[in-house]
Order: structure tokens, then C-alpha cells, then sequence
């Protein structure tokens, strides 16, 4: 059995192919960060839904419920309606400091800095099922190539096993 070498011309194709099509997966990558912050700015929106339903419950007027005998008393009619505006609003600011993440996340890449950074927020889109998993996968592929790290500035420490 006898295996011949790749000529020198062929690897440094394959190399430039290869660099060629990291550029074209490091552009593409922020794209999809903005694309999500604003489906994520669009879902937040429910949020304010659950801060106009809770309102409407904390400033109901006792006479609209005090012809039902059966009718809880005013206050806790009231202070469900303000837990679910507390709730509509952590929804709404969660909402919001992810999509801000995400933007800030494909403006990083698309700089080559902070690649750590850029790992973690890839984690949490993760648990953003089904979009963001395949985001943050994605993700995880591109920046932990060797020639990507090298566009980020490299490693800050050396990678275990090498």
C-alpha cells in the first residue's frame, strides 16, 4: 500500500478555500445574531401584553366585581393584577437585555473581537429552542476554528491537549 502526499498546489487550495469560506461563515454569523435580537424584541412585546392586562385587574374599580357575591375581595383582585404587570415586565426586560446581547454579539463578530464573549452568549441562545440552538451551534463550529481564532487575536491561553 503506498499513499502519495498532496501536492503543495492542492493543500494551499484547499487553504484558501478553507479561509474563503470562513470569511463568508464570519459574515453571515452577525446577520443571524441581528435577525434573532429583533424575533427576540418581537416575542418581548407579549410581555407589554401582560403589563396592560395586569394594569387593567390593579385599577379595576371595585363596582365592577361587587355585584358577584362570589367575587374574591378588591385588594387581591388587585394585587394579582400587580404581580402579573411585575411579571409582564421581567418577561419585557428579559426580552430586551437578550436581544441587546444578540446585537451586541454579531457587531463582535462581525469586529473579530471578544470571541470569548461571543461563546457565552452562544451558550445561552442555546436555550432558545429551535432557532437558537442551531445559532448557537453554528456558532460554536465557526469560532473554535484555528484560523478563526487567529482573526480574533488568538488564544489568551493555550487550547487543553496541545
Amino acid at each position: 500500500m503506498t499513499t502519495e502526499a498532496t501536492p503543495p498546489t492542492e493543500r494551499a487550495s484547499a487553504q484558501v478555500l478553507q479561509m474563503a469560506g470562513d470569511e463568508q461563515h464570519l459574515r453571515t454569523l452577525p446577520v443571524f445574531y441581528y435577525i434573532l435580537a429583533g424575533l427576540g424584541l418581537l416575542f418581548g412585546c407579549f410581555g407589554l401584553l401582560y403589563i396592560g392586562g395586569g394594569a387593567v385587574l390593579a385599577f379595576l374599580p371595585e363596582a365592577a366585581f361587587a355585584s358577584n357575591p362570589d367575587a374574591p375581595p378588591a385588594e387581591v383582585i388587585h394585587a394579582l393584577g400587580w404581580m402579573v404587570v411585575a411579571i409582564g415586565a421581567l418577561a419585557l426586560a428579559a426580552q430586551c437585555a437578550g436581544s441587546v446581547l444578540l446585537v451586541l454579539t454579531g457587531r463582535f463578530i462581525a469586529a473579530r473581537r471578544h470571541r470569548m464573549f461571543c461563546l457565552v452568549v452562544a451558550g445561552i441562545t442555546c436555550l432558545w429552542v429551535p432557532l437558537g440552538t442551531a445559532l448557537g451551534v453554528y456558532t460554536f463550529v465557526i469560532l473554535s476554528r484555528e484560523r478563526v481564532i487567529e482573526q480574533f487575536g488568538g488564544r489568551s491561553q493555550p487550547a487543553i491537549g496541545r
